[in-house]
């Protein structure tokens, strides 16, 4: 903290001296995938308000989740407007009681929505950003086990606080690259050609100033621990290995594999378990999110390069990669959302997307976001940005939930965040399908006879049969029966007829 001795204070005065006497407030905080969150002073603003002290409520900017920031603020029933993107169950259920106003968005495009001034009808200005940092100095701040949306909020925010949090190793410098695209008409191309490409710097700069205060925080994310892979979630895994592995035979891969994305999940780390036990090498990834699988594959050889904004770590994953660091470090660079999720970038580097579904229908439509079409779950996060700009666009899910009560491959998803237009292939532990090239009656038949349950299977052709017959057209639908199967649910618990 060289030559900012004088800003640092106890979290209590931080707060006070930002917050106190302030009705409603807008906040920017660190955070994205649980990671790299601040720790001590959204806890602060919570014992304050329990004390009387603060009466704020709070519109919650973050870059996309947080867990434990959400939970503690959200028990308090504090935070009136959420952006863009939570985890949180206490959240989940004050946004879909109407209780919070949650405006959910493309990730890659949230940082420059903010800079381009279009939340100020709704929020005024960024009252205050909190991040959490490695190290702060007059140069900058070094931020933690993530990036996200922090160049935007330290940039727009009238005042910053600053959590140093000495339990995350200083040897974390450098693995930062911060570079920030500007905002049209000056906004610049982003000069990365390969996925190791640094263009940035270490630290994010900011104005003289604008600093508030600098606390001391202490702990260690909340993590990434998704637990071990059942027999549905290996079988998707193999399918797609399988299909990966025909796409490189037959010319349409390189053999050294084009850089891939990976959401998060169950699912997602026995795919990535999937690819390491099947020997493909040189490996490169570009996504949002780094999990334990992809160091467990670097130390075997197997991934060459991470590049993404947040290590959203196990307790386990992150002992062993801090106990790595030196070595990971000169292969890992943690990056902003605006670059991470570029559009422009994902096409460049021709990125292979694998995203997960909550359901699909049968053209190939996408919901990944909302339960029976009503009740958000997450968020769209950074998946709408990867599937339309991706070499490929990959979508999983279990063909069905629930003990088989649902079905995952609907004749019309209840909600639509992945038009038709941006689905490549659709992979169930029942099968591939691949929609490229395909029309959307073509699409149909091979979505239900390889990725649908064998349960659900007659109903869907059934159906699909019916709408030709009595409908037609170049997208046959019987808008009556569409969603009959989601309030067959409703009504009965299970989308089975009969």
């Amino acid at each position: 903290m060289r030559g900012l001795n004088h800003l640092v204070t106890d979290p209590e005065s931080a707060v006070l001296k930002v917050l106190s006497g302030r009705r409603k407030v807008s906040i920017g905080i660190s955070g994205f995938g649980s990671s790299g969150y601040p720790k001590i002073i959204p806890k602060t603003i919570a014992e304050l308000y329990d004390e009387g002290r603060l009466s704020t409520r709070i519109a919650l900017l973050t870059g996309a989740s947080a867990y434990q920031v959400d939970q503690i603020l959200g028990e308090r029933n504090l935070v009136e407007r959420r952006y863009p993107y939570q985890y949180s169950p206490v959240m989940r259920e004050l946004i879909n009681s109407g209780e919070v106003e949650f405006y959910d968005f493309h990730l890659g495009e949230w940082p420059q929505y903010l800079r381009s001034g279009f939340l100020s009808s709704k929020i005024g200005s960024l009252d205050l950003a909190v991040i959490e940092a490695v190290y702060v100095d007059e140069k900058g701040i070094v931020p933690s086990m993530s990036v996200g949306a922090v160049d935007a909020f330290v940039s727009e925010a009238r005042e910053v606080i600053v959590e140093v949090n000495p339990d995350i190793p200083e040897e974390l410098i450098g693995v930062h690259d911060i570079y920030s695209p500007g905002v049209p008409p000056n906004r610049e191309p982003i000069p990365v050609r390969d996925v190791s490409d640094r263009i940035g710097k270490d630290r994010l700069s900011v104005p003289e100033g604008k600093i508030a205060a600098i606390v001391e925080s202490h702990g260690h994310d909340r993590g990434g621990d998704v637990g071990e892979p059942g027999p549905v979630e290996r079988r998707i895994a193999d399918n797609l290995l399988g299909f990966l592995e025909r796409e490189i035979d037959e010319g349409r891969v390189p053999e050294r594999m084009l850089p891939i994305e990976s959401g998060v999940g169950t699912v997602q780390d026995a795919v990535m378990s999937a690819l390491a036990e099947a020997g493909i090498r040189g490996l490169r990834a570009w996504t949002e999110v780094a999990q334990d699988s992809f160091y467990k594959m670097m130390a075997a050889g197997e991934m060459e390069y991470i590049s993404a904004t947040s290590l959203m770590l196990s307790p386990k994953g992150r002992e062993f990669f801090f106990s790595n660091l030196r070595d990971f470090r000169e292969r890992t660079v943690l990056r902003p959302q605006s670059v991470t999720n570029d559009w422009e970038v994902i096409r460049r580097l021709g990125v292979i997307a694998m995203n997960t579904a909550v359901e699909v229908d049968i053209y190939g439509f996408v919901n990944s976001t909302h339960i029976m079409g009503t009740h958000v779950i997450n968020g769209i996060g950074g998946s709408g940005d990867f599937a339309r700009a991706a070499y490929m666009s990959i979508f999983i899910t279990p063909s069905t939930r629930k003990d088989g009560r649902i079905s995952c491959i609907v004749p019309m998803v209840s909600h639509v965040d992945h038009i038709d237009h941006d689905v490549d292939v659709v992979v169930t532990e029942q099968g591939v399908c691949d929609l490229r090239g395909k029309s959307p009656r073509e699409r149909a038949r091979e979505i239900i006879e390889n990725c649908a349950h064998p349960d659900y299977r007659d109903q869907l052709l059934e159906y699909f049969e019916r709408a030709i017959r009595e409908v037609g057209g170049h997208m046959p639908v019987l808008h009556r029966e569409a969603l009959s199967w989601h309030m067959r649910y409703r009504e009965r618990g299970d989308m089975r007829a009969g």
